[in-house]
């Protein structure tokens, strides 16, 4: 859009891109067609490269596998110009974007989420303190690296959740004026810092459904920024976004760790989300304790889930948004009767009671995050479940004395988006007792170091998977074992999943049979029936983003914080 501010022209290059590597300096010039993850031939394409045909003749599967580990090493490296396989990420094509197609969606402790005006993509910027302006931003942020750790962490989830992120660079004429323009979108609690680098992460815009889940005859109509910010009724897209938090109990892994907090003065059966509650309500920064608890979501118990949900949205804190054509339209900063409106759009002249809406949309939630997408259930009308109304009780301490129910993973289905970051959550769990804090904070001249080693891992694992194949024909589609990571890796990785968030996103089918015959196979997977009616829909894993060496003992001292901050509040209300 014009020159960049010279104050900040040069960063792109000096402290985030590597000066020194004059390929990648190069490809800065290159523009990456921005339609790329959208391509009607994606699930198509490269076929025979995956599963090469059982006939082939020797010579060429020995060239096939050459091709393949050629195709490993030049990901190591980031020099390859070549087409890569699905999951590859090509780290040294730069997305331009100019500062005018942006517009402020949400953010985080760490980033600012904007969207891109083609309603495609949205792009993470980080942030840094407001304090640190005369500088350049957090220099130890090298974006090639969070694009890297994103091969990683991608690796321990089916390939349908997590989408393929590219490095991008803000074009504006000043990043101050840029600032300023975002301020009065943004929470007041988050003024504390601001966008001080140039360069982000481009991600697929999951608040719309992916263009190959429309019938053909309408992917054009889905795809048009300028209509589809007003669609017809069918066409109205929504996504719901939710933050489910640790999945297990606080104490149980307290006995290998020092936190006499949780350990003396009686058994604190609660997790690690409720009792971070009562700090929160300590510190003022949340008006009431939420009746959500992880634990519900993650036991995979259908009225449990259901419990979970209804939580979430009646204290949504930063944990729970409704977005419409995407654009927020329910968080913790709106009334319920907006929450009651929406519904009304959702389930128009269906002449039901605002309970039944409610009840329906809970229903359809649970059904989405237990849902694996490997199978058809689209004849499956699913029956809705009722969870019984709440009554003002005599005993208002219910809600604190209340113990979370530990959670059994074999409730949850192997494919659902749930038991999956909860498999990696977990790493955090059986690490945590074990890991050597001296050993996280010798990074911390560099907090992200560590992904170097981990990236070096996978690839030297995909490199093996190529060799132990010569007897076979087919590529192996084993996950990258977190056997081969130490343990402070492992708890790196965990901790990510800690903090994730899942994006369901769905629109509600018109009836007509011919638009569902017009989906393909794959589509057809992603439609759930729900009490006759019908939903398209999509789960996307998102924030997943590596942790610095400060998160062990950010969260340890959290967590014991946490519980003298809900002994406290107990021992008031007994007086």
């Amino acid at each position: 859009m014009g020159k960049i501010n010279a104050s900040h022209s040069n960063y792109c290059y000096d402290s985030v891109l590597m000066r020194s590597d004059d390929k990648y300096l190069r490809s800065c010039s290159k523009v990456d067609p921005i339609d790329e993850p959208y391509d009607d031939d994606d699930d198509d394409e490269d076929e025979d490269d995956e599963r090469p045909n059982e006939t082939l003749k020797v010579p060429d599967r020995i060239k096939w596998r050459a091709e393949k580990l050629d195709n490993v090493r030049s990901i190591a490296s980031g020099s390859s110009d070549d087409e890569q396989e699905t999951r590859t990420i090509r780290h040294d094509i730069l997305e331009r974007i100019d500062e005018n197609r942006l517009v402020y969606r949400a953010e985080g402790n760490a980033n600012i989420v904007l969207s891109v005006s083609d309603n495609k993509h949205v792009l993470r910027m980080r942030k840094s303190n407001v304090e640190n302006r005369e500088g350049k931003g957090d220099t130890n942020v090298d974006l090639r690296r969070f694009v890297k750790y994103s091969e990683v962490i991608a690796s321990q989830f089916s390939a349908c959740y997590v989408p393929a992120p590219k490095l991008a660079h803000l074009n504006t004429y000043n990043l101050q004026m840029f600032n300023e323009r975002l301020r009065c979108f943004r929470p007041a609690m988050r003024l504390g810092k601001e966008i001080r680098a140039l360069d982000g992460i481009l991600y697929p815009d999951v608040a719309f459904l992916p263009k190959w889940l429309y019938p053909a005859r309408v992917r054009d109509f889905s795809q048009d920024p300028k209509i589809s910010s007003t669609p017809p009724t069918h066409y109205q897209t929504y996504c719901v976004e939710i933050k489910p938090k640790q999945g297990w109990l606080a104490y149980e892994f307290c006995d290998n760790i020092p936190l006499p907090e949780l350990t003396n003065g009686g058994d604190l059966r609660k997790c690690r989300y409720c009792l971070h509650q009562y700090l929160k309500l300590q510190k003022k920064s949340i008006a009431k304790i939420s009746k959500y608890c992880p634990l519900d979501l993650y036991s995979g118990k259908p009225v449990r889930v259901l419990q979970a949900v209804k939580g979430l949205i009646g204290a949504p804190q930063n944990n729970f948004k409704i977005l419409k054509n995407g654009k927020v339209v329910y968080d913790d900063k709106r009334e319920k009767s907006m929450f009651n409106r929406i519904l009304r759009e959702m389930f128009p002249r269906d002449g039901r009671t605002k309970d039944e809406r409610s009840t329906i949309f809970i229903n359809l939630i649970k059904e989405i995050l237990l849902k694996d997408f490997t199978t058809n259930d689209e004849h499956c009308d699913r029956k809705l479940l009722n969870i019984k109304k709440e009554r003002k009780k005599k005993d208002k301490n219910q809600l604190h004395e209340r113990a979370c129910s530990s959670v059994n993973q074999q409730f949850l289905p192997k494919s659902c988006a749930l038991r999956q970051i909860l498999d990696v959550q977990l790493l955090v769990k059986s690490s945590i007792s074990t890991i050597d804090p001296s050993l996280l904070a010798k990074s911390r001249t560099d907090p992200y170091r560590y992904i170097d080693d981990m990236y070096e891992k996978f690839i030297n694992y995909k490199e093996d998977a190529v060799y132990d194949v010569r007897n076979s024909t087919t590529w192996p589609k084993e996950p990258f074992s977190t056997e081969y990571l130490s343990e402070e890796e492992k708890y790196q990785l965990g901790a990510t999943a800690l903090d994730c968030s899942i994006m369901i996103t769905f629109r509600r089918l018109s009836g007509d049979r011919a638009e569902e015959n017009s989906l393909n196979e794959t589509a057809r997977n992603h439609i759930v029936s729900i009490e006759g009616m019908k939903f398209l829909v999509n789960v996307t894993i998102t924030d997943l983003d590596p942790k610095s060496h400060k998160h062990y003992a950010k969260y340890v001292e959290q967590l014991a914080a946490s519980a003298v901050a809900y002994r406290e509040f107990t021992s008031k209300l007994r007086r």
